[in-house]
């Protein structure tokens, strides 16, 4: 059966998070108090309104999460957004150096932590806009495609592929990201993604079936760096970059 399918496996809320999930849920919390400082630590450009950086990153947050839409890999977000604030926010009237491109890394960090797929590298620019009303925030977002870093590999005997979206359909079909031309491969074959702290393949109903460390996938199954994983007969190892 070669049947498209995608995985959004939901995050458990209780406290004994593993150690994957604990590192990306501390590396919003940095992203926070990042925002925090980067503000807090510059003379006159303190936003004395309503609205502090950390709540203009929750906004942005928000704004993604409204507009995602499916797609056969998963849940793809926008990554390129323009916001506009009115001037009054800020103690002169400036934006501070940094601050867009502190709030793309925390719309970054959140889409792996959430399993949202990005066609592009997230883009974040801020307008002062004596319309905009103090307290509120207005949003224009979109999806670029762009290049986006390595995120993971995938080393085969034959052949290594490069992990490039946080989303990908692996697959013989050329509108897969990753193109296995083997005939034991269906068109659309398995599923490949990072959320919560870990790395993850689920089967897509191939015919040939996937494996990991030689069992069968039979539910998203979560990927050590160093494992052995198979889309029917194509055998390869993966690992982080």
């Amino acid at each position: 059966m070669d049947g498209a399918k995608w995985y959004h496996a939901p995050l458990a809320e209780d406290s004994s998070l593993p150690p994957d999930k604990l590192g990306f849920v501390d590396m919003v919390r940095n992203l926070e108090r990042r925002l925090e400082r980067l503000v807090e630590g510059l003379a006159g450009k303190v936003f004395r309104g309503p609205l502090h950086p950390v709540e203009l990153g929750s906004r942005l947050v928000r704004e993604a999460d409204l507009a995602l839409r499916a797609d056969p890999a998963g849940p793809v977000a926008p990554n390129s957004y323009v916001i506009h604030v009115h001037p009054s926010e800020l103690g002169d009237g400036l934006l501070p150096d940094g601050l867009s491109r502190e709030l793309a890394a925390y719309l970054e960090a959140t889409a792996v932590e959430r399993g949202w797929r990005l066609e592009g590298p997230v883009v974040v620019h801020l307008e002062l806009d004596d319309s905009t009303a103090v307290g509120s925030v207005r949003c224009r977002n979109d999806v670029v495609v762009g290049v986006l870093p390595v995120w993971g590999l995938l080393t085969g005997s034959s052949t290594d592929v490069i992990l490039r979206p946080n989303r990908l359909l692996i697959g013989r079909g050329s509108e897969n990201d990753v193109v296995l031309d083997d005939p034991r491969v269906s068109r659309t074959h398995a599923n490949l993604w990072r959320e919560g702290g870990s790395t993850w393949v689920a089967d897509a109903g191939s015919s040939n079936g996937t494996t990991v460390n030689g069992y069968p996938v039979e539910a998203p199954t979560a990927l050590e760096s160093g494992a052995a994983v198979a889309f029917g007969s194509m055998a390869f190892n993966f690992r982080k970059a």
